[in-house]
This record gives C-alpha cells, sequence and structure tokens, in this order.
C-alpha cells in the first residue's frame, strides 16, 4: 500500500465495534493486497478493547476514525464515508480477510463491466475454503433477502454472475452511486443494510455482479452471533421495513401474503423456541416506526425506474433454493 496516495482510487472502509480478536488480521489483509491504489478507513463504534488505536499506532498509514460512541453499521459507516477520497467505496467487516488478489479482480471486473457499480466478493469458510459462506445475496419472491451458498460445498466453476444484492461483509460501490442512494438507510441502525442498499439500486436499473475470483475469508457474525436476541430483534424489524419501503406497490400486493405467511411461521417458531418477548418486541417496533418508513417509501417510489415487471424477474421464485440459499447466478447481459 502506498501511504502518499493524495487521491486513491478505492476507500477500504473497516468498521469496528469490539473488534479486537480479528481486527489486526483483517486490516493486515488489506496492507498485503498486490495494488497500491487504495486507501484504509478504520472507524471505530466506540469500542472499548483499545484494538482500533494500537492498530493505528502499528500502521500509520491508516486513517482513524472515531464515531464516538456506536452509531451502528449504518450510521457507522456513513459517517466514515464522508472522510474517504476515493471514487470506489469498500466495505469490508472486521471479521473478513480479503485474498492477496481480491483488490486487483476488483480493478480486472470494474474494466470488464464500466456499466456496473457494484461488485461482491466470493466468501469461504476459513476453516475450509471448500465450503462458501455466500456467494451474493438474493431476494426471495415473498420479500425475504437471503445469503445464497450459505455453508454450500464450493462448486469448481462459478461464473461471474448477477445477484440480486451484494453481501455487506465485502463489497465495493461505486461512490456516486452510494451517495445517489443516500448511503445505508440509517433507521436500520444494524441488518438488511446490504440488501436494502442492493434493492434501491436494483430500483434505479443499477445491477450487482458477483466477482467469483475476489476470494475473502468471512468469518460471520464474530461478534454479535447469528441468532442472538439482538440479531433476532433488528432482523424482524429492518427486513419488514425493507419490504414496505422499497417494494413498488403492483409488486407489494401481490407479495404481500406470502411475507406474511413466512414471517408468521418465522414469528411462530421463534415464539415456540421462547424467543416470543424478542419477536414481540421487534414486532411492535416496526409498527410504531412504520410511519417514518412509509415517508421515506413515498420519497422513493417516487424516483424508481425500474418497472415493476423487471423487478419480478429478479426475485428468486424456487423455493428449494430459497430454503437451501442455494446459488441463483444470472449471467451478466
Amino acid at each position: 500500500m502506498s501511504p502518499d496516495v493524495s487521491r486513491p482510487r478505492f476507500s477500504l472502509i473497516v468498521l469496528s465495534y469490539q473488534s479486537g480478536a480479528y481486527l489486526e488480521r483483517c486490516i493486515q489483509a488489506l496492507l498485503d493486497q498486490n495494488t497500491d491504489d487504495f486507501e484504509i478507513l478504520l472507524a471505530d463504534n466506540g469500542s472499548t478493547d483499545g484494538a482500533p488505536q494500537a492498530l493505528t499506532a502499528k500502521f500509520p498509514q491508516i486513517r482513524f476514525i472515531d464515531n464516538g460512541g456506536n452509531l451502528g453499521f449504518a450510521a457507522g459507516n456513513n459517517a466514515a464515508v464522508r472522510h474517504a477520497r476515493g471514487d470506489w467505496l469498500g466495505f469490508i467487516n472486521p471479521d473478513v480477510f480479503v485474498h492477496a488478489h481480491w483488490l486487483y479482480e476488483i480493478e480486472r471486473a470494474i474494466a470488464s463491466y464500466p456499466d456496473t457499480h457494484i461488485f461482491t466478493s466470493l466468501q469461504l469458510d476459513p476453516q475450509d475454503p471448500r465450503v462458501l459462506d455466500g456467494a451474493g445475496d438474493g431476494m426471495s419472491f415473498f420479500g425475504f433477502p437471503f445469503r445464497m451458498g450459505y455453508r454450500a460445498c464450493r462448486p469448481e466453476h462459478i461464473p461471474v454472475s448477477e445477484v440480486f444484492s451484494p453481501c455487506g461483509a465485502a463489497f465495493v460501490i461505486k461512490r456516486s452511486l452510494f451517495e445517489a442512494l443516500g448511503g445505508f438507510y440509517e433507521r436500520f441502525f444494524i441488518y438488511c443494510e446490504d440488501a436494502d442498499l442492493g434493492y434501491r439500486a436494483r430500483l434505479r436499473r443499477e445491477r450487482t455482479l458477483l466477482i467469483p475470483h475476489a476470494r475473502v475469508d468471512h468469518i460471520g457474525s464474530a461478534t454479535l452471533g447469528a441468532r442472538s436476541d439482538f440479531a433476532l430483534f433488528y432482523g424482524y424489524r429492518n427486513r419488514l421495513w425493507m419490504f414496505l419501503k422499497n417494494t413498488p406497490s403492483p409488486v407489494l400486493w401481490l407479495m404481500l401474503l406470502p411475507h406474511l405467511l413466512f414471517s408468521l411461521s418465522g414469528a411462530l417458531k421463534d415464539v415456540l423456541k421462547g424467543r416470543g418477548p424478542v419477536v414481540g418486541r421487534a414486532l411492535r417496533e416496526a409498527l410504531s416506526g412504520l410511519g417514518a418508513v412509509m415517508r421515506d417509501r413515498r420519497q422513493l417510489q417516487s424516483t424508481r425506474l425500474l418497472r415493476s415487471t423487471d423487478l419480478l424477474s429478479q426475485f428468486t421464485w424456487d423455493l428449494r433454493l430459497i430454503l437451501r440459499r442455494g446459488l441463483d447466478l444470472r449471467s451478466p447481459k
């Protein structure tokens, strides 16, 4: 990495919160990239473990941003972007370790697909590279986002493919598009921000491409836990908000009943597992905040460019793929 680049092409943003167990390995992997036209921004959401400060002392070429408290994923990353200098923004979770050629492969993809402005990574299990951690995000026909390929055996060949949205663990977006979209949706605080960003980009006729050679190892939910009460609460609340805010009216009415049925089915399972209080609190807050979300919906839908019929073709309709987190990859046109 070149420490004196005044205006790098890429700004690679790592947002930390009590991430000391993985943070140095994450940063070191970024520093070890075999291209140097980038800067690293380490933004911290009020960690008390001292890891961000120790790393910036060890690696003075890293730009440190103290967010002053836990702003969440959305606002924390948006705050970091205001300090970024690159034309492309890379968002990398602190439990992600990019491979040495990751940014080089992203650069190649940008050159090969100049009309595309979002690129997402192929995520591998750090314990077993034969196992996928994810291959971009899909969107089900009932409005649930899902990480494609999660825990599946990695196919021998995965082509460059169009996916519904990027996975927030490691992706790159053109800065001008990110700003035109208004950044991450800060009402979410955390969870669903990546699917929401990709959905809003879709409504502007943008697309996301999975770059299979841009590989990363991803531990996943290292800080918060995949099925913690925290994750469950924000998952239920934000998924409903994302569906209602982003889905155009003709498609919304078509998908509303299956969305509610799958939501209630999942809620019942969690209630039977003793998670009823968390589910109830999430749904109550989702309903109480619906007024503000619907105001945001009106603004978003007034600027929509994509036709409803074109959006329908971009959902995953095969229930087997959805339930098994299969790969619904589309060849880029």
